[in-house]
Order: C-alpha cells, then sequence, then structure tokens
C-alpha cells in the first residue's frame, strides 16, 4: 500500500466530521425563497444512549501500585481507555470523533462521497488487506496535538502488509504494546507507531510522545486528568480547541476577529452531532469575565452582519441559517455559541459536494488520458 496514503487516510476520515459545517457554508449559494427552517437538536448535554455508551467503554484500570504496610489503597476507578490515553496538557486541540457512528449515520454514507469518494475507498480495501476494515473495526479516532490514537479491533492486523517498505524496526515494548518505526521517505523515520492490546493504534512524531502515552496505559509514567472528561463525551465529534488553534482558525477568515479571540478567549469545548441534523455547540472560556463579553459581542455582531448581507443579496436560505446560530449570554467566565443545519440542507449539501468530487477526479483521469497520448502516437 501506498505510504502516502497510509499516512493520510485516518485524517481523512477525521475530516469528515467537519465537511457537514463546509456544506452549510457552500448553502448559501443560490437565492432560494423559503419561509420556515426547522429546529435543529443541538448537542447540550449527554443523551440517555450516549451515557449508557461511556459506561460501557470504561474497562481501563489503572494498575494497582505497592502501598506502604499498614496503609489502605483506594479501590482502582474504571476509565474510558481512549480518554485516559491523552495527555493532560494539550497545546493545541484535544479532540475524539465518533468514526463508527458517523459511518453508519444517516449523514455516513454522504460523507465518505464527499471526502474520499473512490481513492479513500481504496485506502480502505488495502487496510482489509492488512487484516482491518476501518468499516467496521475502528470505533473512534482521538487527536491531542501531534499524536494520533485510533480504537478498535486490531488483533488481526499483520503489520508487515499494513505498512509495507516502510517498517523499519519493530519491538515490544511493555507487557502490552509493540512499537513500529516508520520511513516514509527519504532520511530518517518520519513516524513511530504502536499498537496496544489489540485495542488501538497510536501513532506519533517521536518515539518520547509514543512511549508516555503508552506508559500513561500500562500505568507507569505520570498520569493526570484528561483534558477531555468522560462527562464531555457526547455528540459525533468533541473535545477542547486551545487559544491558539481557535483563534488562527478564525484568523484565517477575519484576521481581526483572530486577534480578538488571542487576546480575550483561553479556550473552546466543542460537540457535533451528525446523527440526523448537524448541530453545533462551542462553550468558550474566556480570560476574565469583560473580555469575554467582548469577545461575545463581537461574534454575535459578526453574525448579525452576515445575516444583513444575506438578506440584503436575496439569500433567504443563508438568512434562515443564520437565524439558527447564536451567541448565548455569558456565564462568568464562559458564553456559548450554537449554530445548525437542518437535515434536508446537510443532505443537499453532501451530494453536491460528492458531485464535485466525481467531476474532478473524472477531470484529473482524463488529464492522465490526454498526457498519455502524445507518447502513445510516438510509439512505432
Amino acid at each position: 500500500m501506498a505510504a502516502r496514503a497510509r499516512r493520510r487516510w485516518p485524517w481523512l476520515l477525521a475530516a469528515a466530521v467537519l465537511v457537514v459545517l463546509a456544506a452549510w457554508l457552500m448553502s448559501f449559494g443560490e437565492p432560494e425563497p423559503i419561509e420556515h427552517l426547522p429546529q435543529v437538536r443541538l448537542p447540550t448535554r449527554m443523551s440517555e444512549p450516549e451515557a449508557t455508551r461511556a459506561a460501557n467503554r470504561r474497562t481501563w484500570v489503572a494498575p494497582v501500585v505497592d502501598v506502604d504496610a499498614g496503609v489502605l489503597a483506594p479501590p482502582p476507578r474504571r476509565r474510558d481507555p481512549v480518554l485516559a490515553a491523552l495527555p493532560p496538557q494539550v497545546h493545541r486541540v484535544a479532540m475524539v470523533a465518533e468514526v463508527n457512528g458517523i459511518l453508519n449515520s444517516e449523514l455516513g454514507p454522504l460523507l465518505m462521497d464527499c471526502v474520499g469518494g473512490g481513492e479513500l475507498q481504496g485506502v480502505i480495501d488495502e487496510f482489509r488487506d492488512a487484516g482491518f476494515d476501518p468499516l467496521t473495526a475502528l470505533d473512534r479516532i482521538a487527536v491531542a496535538d501531534d499524536t494520533l490514537l485510533l480504537s478498535g479491533d486490531w488483533s488481526k492486523v499483520d503489520p508487515t502488509r499494513l505498512f509495507g517498505k516502510a517498517l523499519r524496526t519493530s519491538q515490544d515494548y511493555g507487557p502490552n504494546a509493540k512499537i513500529y518505526e516508520l520511513q516514509l521517505s527519504d532520511g530518517g523515520f518520519d513516524a513511530v507507531t504502536a499498537t496496544w492490546k489489540g485495542q488501538m493504534m497510536i501513532v506519533a512524531q517521536d518515539r518520547a510522545t509514543l512511549k508516555a502515552t503508552l506508559d500513561r496505559l500500562d500505568g507507569t509514567g505520570p498520569t493526570g486528568p484528561s483534558p477531555i472528561d468522560e462527562g464531555q463525551a457526547y455528540g459525533e465529534l468533541y473535545g477542547i480547541v486551545q487559544r491558539d488553534a481557535f483563534s488562527d482558525a478564525f484568523g484565517k477568515i477575519e484576521p481581526r476577529l483572530g486577534d480578538t479571540i488571542r487576546d480575550a478567549a483561553s479556550s473552546a469545548m466543542l460537540h457535533l452531532d451528525v446523527s440526523h441534523d448537524v448541530g453545533l455547540v462551542a462553550d468558550v472560556d474566556s480570560v476574565d469575565a469583560q473580555k469575554g463579553e467582548e469577545l461575545r459581542r463581537t461574534l454575535g455582531a459578526a453574525l448579525s452582519v452576515a445575516r444583513v448581507k444575506a438578506q440584503a443579496s436575496g439569500d433567504a436560505e443563508g438568512a434562515a441559517l443564520l437565524d439558527l446560530a447564536r451567541v448565548r449570554a455569558a456565564k462568568g467566565n464562559r458564553f456559548r455559541v450554537e449554530a445548525g443545519l437542518p437535515n434536508e440542507l446537510a443532505v443537499k449539501g453532501l451530494k453536491e459536494c460528492a458531485e464535485k468530487r466525481r467531476e474532478s477526479s473524472r477531470r484529473r483521469a482524463e488529464r492522465r488520458l490526454d498526457g498519455g497520448a502524445p507518447a502513445a502516437a510516438a510509439a512505432p
């Protein structure tokens, strides 16, 4: 399997959950008279099925550490191994995507067509050949800065088929893990990867980061609270975005807004629901109440200006969508941003995205054929 595709496919799957937001923006195209958009379910709290899911995932227990004689150790607390593996401190982002839930949702097949199309299907087929079917065996993808965790059934994977010529060395690490060093280009090692208990694959940029993750899972290294609490594990995408990453994302669109976020915000906790409609909730924490209120008013004004522009241009659909976006009043140093995309418009946008991707693939194929035509004609 091509090393480039092998390196890229988890990020494509993780990005799938964000495509619906792009579909939302793309839907602000041709004006289309509408009277009313249905209300969208927003992920504001953990549902009963999500609470049951979280409880079933509490399978990890930190190994018991010897204590002095006569000192009674507290009973170990069961935790979700994916959340336990995340570093206590993240500099930019810690995010979890419920890949299995997304792929089996109503929007899942459309997301696949939009994000990857035939190219992604080819990568999936190659993973299947190595003993891992991403569509059935992959549960979640978690990103913590430069570390990638993929939970699922890795017990039947053949590393030599999975990594191919990129695999350089492998070694056991601790009682539960095996580390693989990958060289994906000329020079030094580009990535180090490990499997843990056949339940998780971890990809990191260096051995120290990878070993620190494995040490947390084996209880042999420093531990601390996860950046994502188990009570925050709801929606199909959830996690924390720190100030710099938050401001960079908006700064690419509006530099002054990015500067305001960098000055006022400390982090944002995101929850995205794509089970039927698309609902987004962002709880933004500010450095203090005054700057938080200024940022809240700035974001609210930006939404109002966008709504007025949509109405002035005759884009009734865009204006109605912006009516679903809200910046809620602050509580202390925290305020909430909400946005929604009804199912009908999500389906429409994703179908258009998939069609554009198919058309782009068709044009690339035609260019390859045209590029080979002169050489074929010159052949004797």
